[in-house]
């Protein structure tokens, strides 16, 4: 009879540890990627936000979906017509967290990313024509006096009124002061030739610890063909040709000494 009770406490242990260990991984699950329940409770409150929002418009809302980082629902709202007019919207526990309609939509911040990508993308064909030996990447960005210029939908053109900077990134070159004034002169000549203004050029150049980073270089000052010297200047701390320069030397190695330590 003992033994039986024995039995019994055992099994109804094991079947306990069985049931938290269920229920931790389930917890898990959940922290991890939300619910079903808790989408459908949260869909209902992100439509019951844009009808109240934004009546009136006829917008199509996407599906909510967990987000980790705050652990609440997020889903995409457009203007199924208007290009451009799009935005998330975050909600958890009922509240709303966010509402991105101010900076995606009224501040153009949809049609802004969506102009300096097509600029990228157009440049990116140009730098592959260059054949370099290395690949250098393109970030194309609007300068912000023309912000106010855009327009929700605004199509793409590098002839337009709007300014744009050109910086290159680059981690198979030499991070010197030469070769970011070689590089410049290049790319600013392909771009010349393709007709592309830019406000003002930059190069970041990386390699094994060592960088480089010049930035706010007019035109003028790569067509004058003496780059290199105005770069030199500006290291020194000639502040009055404009340009930006940052230098970053690798870390040596810690001394027998330290490492003993």
């Amino acid at each position: 009879m003992e033994q039986d009770t024995i039995k019994i406490v055992k099994r109804t242990v094991g079947l306990l540890l069985l049931l938290a260990a269920a229920a931790g991984i389930g917890g898990a699950l959940l922290w991890y990627f939300g619910s079903p329940w808790a989408a459908s409770a949260a869909q209902k409150d992100i439509q019951a936000y844009v009808q109240l929002s934004y009546p009136g418009q006829e917008l199509e809302i996407g599906k909510a979906r967990y987000d980790l980082s705050t652990h609440g629902y997020q889903a995409l709202v457009q203007d199924p017509v208007q290009e451009d007019a799009f935005f998330t919207v975050s909600v958890k526990d009922g509240q709303v967290l966010a509402d991105s309609y101010e900076a995606d939509v009224n501040q153009m911040g949809n049609t802004i990313r969506r102009l300096e990508q097509a600029y990228t993308e157009q440049v990116q064909k140009r730098l592959e024509e260059l054949e370099l030996p290395a690949p250098l990447t393109p970030v194309v960005r609007l300068d912000e006096s023309s912000a106010t210029l855009v327009q929700l939908g605004m199509a793409f053109s590098q002839k337009g009124p709007l300014h744009y900077h050109l910086m290159l990134e680059g981690t198979q070159f030499s991070p010197t002061l030469d070769t970011a004034a070689q590089l410049l002169g290049q790319v600013y000549a392909q771009m010349e030739t393709a007709e592309y203004d830019f406000a003002s050029y930059g190069v970041q150049l990386e390699k094994d610890g060592s960088a480089i980073a010049v930035a706010q270089v007019l035109p003028a000052q790569i067509k004058g063909g003496n780059l290199a010297r105005i770069l030199q200047l500006a290291l020194e701390g000639d502040g009055e040709n404009g340009v930006y320069i940052s230098v970053r030397a690798p870390q040596e190695p810690p001394e027998e000494s330290e490492r003993e330590r």
